[in-house]
């Protein structure tokens, strides 16, 4: 089943990146070679890297799958951290990304735990914060900081690997890192090209009215096409996957935009080219992971971890 997963994926990748290409190829030819296009070209085709960062780990599964998981959880915690720091905080950055590996281990040895701790993460944090004052050398703001880096991204990893540990695991991570990319990759292509009418002028300047509809559109055209991923989803079951899978990419990116925005910082770090750091690429990846399996597991989940 995975096999043939895995092989109607490429095709159906193909036939996508076949038509971005054609579409840029066009757009050349009409408009000459812009500093937008090319910004635009380099971004696709970067996305088959970062495509293949979660797909081939899920699809070999195992150790492969909980290095991958563990590394970008470090990889993004540090850049975490590090605007935090620029924005005059010191979270425990070390203690902190060793607690979120923990967090991810566990998820491995324990299915479900993470459904179940979670819930209880978020309360003790919101405590932690009422707590906090407003000096940022403070012991209770530290920890704060450290608590968020340990909840985002390193809680919603976890939740990544349970599910792609799962029997039916390689389709849903399929589905929703395929939905939540496409969502954000048509977002940015509608608002470059066609975006008049800004959404969120101050958190998030470049979203576009525009943008959005042809995100949420283009994610539920995907998700028909991604259906042999999930083939126990009725269609009903799998629109309402992709609308909720769309707003919660939008509500990462969103969240994501907030925190720089509170910092004052443009992107997570300068590691991708025209996109700022690793996080600025899997924040929606990462802000989907629980909301999709606390919709699964309401809806019904195949497959034990």
């Amino acid at each position: 089943m995975k096999e043939e997963i895995a092989i109607r994926l490429l095709y159906t990748l193909g036939a996508i990146f076949a038509v971005a290409a054609a579409g840029l190829l066009v757009s050349f030819a009409v408009q000459g070679r812009t500093a937008a296009q090319t910004r635009m070209g380099t971004r696709f085709g970067l996305e088959v890297l970062f495509l293949a960062g979660v797909f081939i780990p899920t699809y070999l599964g195992g150790p492969w799958l909980l290095a991958s998981a563990c590394i970008l959880g470090a990889v993004c915690a540090s850049e975490l951290y590090g605007t935090f720091e620029d924005g005059g905080e010191s979270p425990w950055k070390r203690s902190g990304i060793l607690l979120g590996i923990g967090l991810i281990l566990l998820a491995d040895r324990v299915p479900d735990a993470i459904g179940w701790i979670f819930p209880g993460m978020l309360l003790f944090y919101w405590i932690v914060r009422w707590l906090s004052g407003a000096d940022p050398s403070s012991g209770f703001v530290r920890l704060k900081r450290t608590l968020f880096g340990i909840l985002y991204p390193f809680a919603c990893l976890a939740f990544f690997v349970d599910l792609g540990l799962r029997e039916a695991g390689f389709g849903y991570v399929v589905l929703y890192y395929g939905l939540a990319e496409v969502n954000d990759s048509a977002a940015y292509l509608v608002g470059s090209t066609v975006g008049r009418h800004k959404i969120f002028p101050k958190l998030s300047p470049k979203k576009t009215v525009e943008g959005v509809l042809g995100g949420v559109l283009l994610t539920l055209g995907l998700a028909y096409a991604l259906w042999f991923a999930v083939p126990d989803f009725s269609a009903v079951k799998l629109g309402a996957a992709a609308m909720i899978i769309a707003a919660g990419g939008l509500a990462g990116d969103l969240f994501a935009s907030r925190l720089k925005r509170r910092v004052g910082v443009k992107d997570y770090g300068e590691s991708v080219p025209t996109q700022g750091g690793v996080l600025d690429v899997y924040d929606a990846f990462i802000f989907v992971a629980p909301i999709f399996y606390y919709f699964l597991r309401f809806t019904g989940m195949s497959g034990g971890g």
